[in-house]
C-alpha cells in the first residue's frame, strides 16, 4: 500500500520495531501526593502564597483584576512592565493580574502509535505532565478537559459534556487511556485503507472535532511527538487561534530518537504506517540526522511561538519536578 513519508531523512520511521506494548506504571501510588507537593513547591518558588490563585498562564478566562508588583525577571512581557514605576524608582517591576472568574483548560494529548516509544515511554510522560497541569488548573478552581490526538476513528475526552470530575477521576481516565498501537494489532488499520495523509491526519481529525464540539474558549497545551507534517501542525494551530484559543506545547521525544543512528545499514520500521525502508548510515549521516532532527524541533517551535503560543521542549525521561519547578517557572508557564 503506497504510504507517506515526511521529509526529515525519513523521520517518521523508526529504527527497529517496537518492543511488544509493555503496561508501564503511569501513576504511582503516592502521586497526587506528589502532585500537591509540586504545586506548592512552585507557588513558594515564585513568591507567592497558597491562597492568591496562581493560575496557568496559557490559557484565559474571566476579567483580569490587577493583583500587585514583582521584580522583572528577563523574559518577563514588556506590556506589564510598569513603565512610571521604573521612572519613579529606577527599578524595573512586572505589574500582575489575578482572573475574577473561572478559566478553561484543555489538553490534547498526543495517542497515536509513535507515543508508545521511550523508558518510559512518551505516552507515560504524556500522561504524567497532563495529570500535573490538570491538578494545577482544579486547584485554582478552573475548568480542565483531556482530549487523545489519535490515527484511528476514536475520540476520547473527559470528562463528557456537563459532566463533574475530580483529579482522581482524571487520573483514572488518564490511567486507562491506551494508544493505538495498544489497541490495533495491524498497523495498517491504524490509517484505514486510505492512504490519503490530509484525511488520515491524527492533527487535521482532532482539530475539526474539537472546533465541532463548540469547546468553550481559553488555552490548550498540546502534549506529544509532533511527528507529523509541520504545515499541518500549523494549520490546525492556525486554525485554532483564529477561532481565539490559546495554543502551547509540551513536545517529548524519546532518548531513542535524540541519539544519531549508528554507521551501517539500517532497516527502519514505521510503527504508524508498518512501512519498512532500508537506510545506510554512512560517516556523515548521524551528524545530518541530528541537524534535521533539530530543525524539526526548530520549526515546532517556530509554529507556536509565532502565534504568541508557549513551547517546551522535554524528553520523556525528564522528572516532573524539573518540568514544573525550572522549566515551567523559567518561561512563566505558571503566573
Amino acid at each position: 500500500m503506497p504510504t507517506h513519508k515526511p521529509t526529515l531523512l525519513d523521520r517518521l520511521l523508526h529504527r527497529a520495531r517496537p518492543e511488544p506494548a509493555r503496561r508501564e506504571t503511569v501513576f504511582p501510588p503516592d502521586f497526587l501526593a506528589q502532585l500537591e507537593r509540586l504545586r506548592i513547591a512552585a507557588l513558594k518558588a515564585l513568591g507567592g502564597g497558597l491562597r492568591e490563585g496562581h493560575r496557568l498562564g496559557a490559557y484565559k478566562g474571566g476579567q483580569l483584576e490587577f493583583h500587585g508588583h514583582r521584580d522583572y525577571s528577563p523574559g518577563d512581557e514588556l506590556r506589564y512592565l510598569d513603565w512610571n514605576g521604573y521612572a519613579r524608582l529606577g527599578r524595573p517591576y512586572i505589574k500582575e493580574f489575578a482572573r475574577e472568574e473561572s478559566g478553561v483548560l484543555h489538553i490534547a494529548l498526543d495517542a497515536t502509535a509513535s507515543m508508545r516509544i521511550g523508558s518510559p515511554a512518551k505516552f507515560t510522560f504524556a500522561r504524567r505532565a497532563a495529570a500535573l497541569f490538570t491538578h494545577v488548573a482544579l486547584a485554582s478552581r478552573d475548568a480542565a478537559h483531556i482530549s487523545l490526538m489519535r490515527n484511528a476513528n476514536a475520540a476520547d475526552h473527559f470528562p463528557k459534556r456537563g459532566a463533574r470530575a475530580t483529579i482522581r477521576h482524571y487520573l483514572a481516565f488518564l490511567d486507562r487511556s491506551e494508544t493505538d498501537a495498544e489497541q490495533y494489532s495491524d498497523p495498517v488499520q491504524l490509517v484505514g485503507q486510505d492512504s490519503d495523509p490530509v484525511r488520515n491526519s491524527a492533527w487535521r481529525a482532532w482539530t475539526a472535532a474539537f472546533l465541532q464540539r463548540g469547546s468553550p474558549r481559553g488555552g490548550i497545551i498540546f502534549i506529544g511527538d509532533f511527528w507529523e507534517e509541520e504545515q499541518t501542525i500549523a494549520a490546525s494551530i492556525s486554525l485554532l487561534t483564529q477561532a481565539g484559543f490559546d495554543v502551547s506545547a509540551i513536545h517529548t521525544l524519546a532518548r531513542e530518537e535524540l541519539e544519531p543512528p549508528a554507521e551501517g545499514e539500517t532497516l527502519a520500521h514505521s510503527i504508524e504506517d508498518g512501512a519498512q525502508t532500508p537506510l545506510w548510515f554512512g560517516p556523515g549521516m548521524p551528524a545530518r540526522y541530528t541537524t534535521e532532527l533539530e530543525k524539526h524541533r526548530a520549526a515546532i517551535e517556530s509554529i507556536f511561538r509565532r502565534r504568541c503560543g508557549r513551547y517546551l521542549f522535554a524528553p520523556s525521561d525528564t522528572p516532573l519536578e524539573k518540568v514544573l519547578l525550572n522549566t515551567l517557572r523559567q518561561r512563566r508557564w505558571l503566573t
